[in-house]
């Protein structure tokens, strides 16, 4: 078996300080340009020569660098080096919405039914923010995201909410092409007309955020099941309890949002995100606390996944700067 590759030392202006996580197509490495600190998303080495991973890379690279919102994983630059493509990004300093999910299973905890609306609040604020951005000349792109679900929403240590992994996206212009018959998207996080291969529009991500809403304010899953033939079964045609008939006291009025994102029948849904985001901030303005979501988030991150802010937090020590390009060995 051939060895792993090994990191590479620098790309672009950024040196390479360690691998933070990898998956899917690309790697993520922790990249520092002076006192700046980056995460540096790039294609894996396998696929590095691939060009339908690296078309589909280069999609994602011209969208996010459109992306402008608090609420939208924040990005600085994206070029290649070594034959090696790259996004620079923010280092978000977190987890993700799917590992604060499994932590309250394990430890049998339930989210607060205001910190899932407020964190769905944000995603969907991220969302309208997406649908709507254009092109250098002006023409909406038509972005969807397709790939909203637990596992690309991030919770950081400062209290903020950050949808992110926009490689799924459908937009205007896309040099990869999905094919027929190809649906894009994690099975148990589709919308129905995904299913059914009918043309998309923005009310998709809506009806995969009211699922990933469903889930938090009820800690089960709506769709998986143990197979993916009856998990699409399920997207389709399964049962969609309300909420309240499985938790008691589960608000009325979020219950209605909830019912209302995920209409199968897209034309009774939201229409956009804005609307969602400004149903939930409506239920959370009458709420005993209604900055809970904010205040909150990093002390059940703490509580959650105690020992691990300070392990990311080292990720910023000076230590960790590599030394100067001089003083390193030869790469010839």
């Amino acid at each position: 078996m051939a060895p792993a590759p090994a990191r590479p030392r620098r790309l672009g202006r950024f040196d390479i300080v360690a691998k933070i996580a990898g998956g899917g197509f690309s790697t993520v490495y922790l990249g520092k340009a002076g006192e700046q600190v980056v995460a540096l998303k790039v294609v894996r080495h396998d696929l590095a020569r691939d060009k339908d991973a690296i078309d589909m890379f280069l999609d994602e690279a011209r969208v996010v660098s459109r992306l402008d919102h608090p609420n939208v994983i924040r990005t600085f630059e994206f070029g290649s080096d070594q034959d090696l493509h790259y996004i620079a990004t923010e280092l978000l300093l977190g987890h993700t919405l799917l590992g604060v999910w499994d932590a309250c299973v394990k430890k049998k905890l339930s989210l607060r039914f205001d910190t899932s609306a407020w964190i769905a609040a944000r995603v969907a604020e991220g969302l309208a923010h997406a649908h709507d951005i254009v092109d250098e000349h002006g023409k909406p792109l038509g972005l969807i995201h397709r790939d909203v679900n637990p596992s690309n929403i991030f919770l950081t240590y400062d209290g903020a909410v950050k949808l992110f992994d926009f490689g799924l996206a459908k937009v205007e212009g896309r040099r990869q092409q999905t094919s027929a018959g190809v649906v894009k998207g994690k099975l148990s996080y589709l919308a129905p007309e995904q299913i059914f291969e009918l043309p998309l529009d923005r009310r998709a991500d809506i009806f995969t955020l009211g699922t990933t809403l469903w889930e938090m304010t009820t800690m089960r899953r709506l769709f998986a099941r143990p197979d993916d033939v009856d998990t699409v079964k399920a997207v389709r045609t399964g049962p969609i309890p309300d909420p309240r008939s499985v938790v008691p006291g589960y608000p009325d009025e979020l219950a209605v949002i909830v019912k209302k994102a995920l209409e199968r029948n897209r034309d009774n849904r939201y229409a956009n995100a804005s609307l969602l985001a400004a149903d939930l901030d409506a239920f959370l303005a009458r709420a005993p606390q209604p900055n809970a979501g904010a205040q909150l988030l990093p002390m059940l991150l703490d509580t959650l996944l105690p020992g691990e802010r300070a392990r990311q937090m080292g990720w910023l020590r000076p230590s960790l700067v590599p030394p100067p390009l001089s003083s390193r060995p030869s790469r010839r």
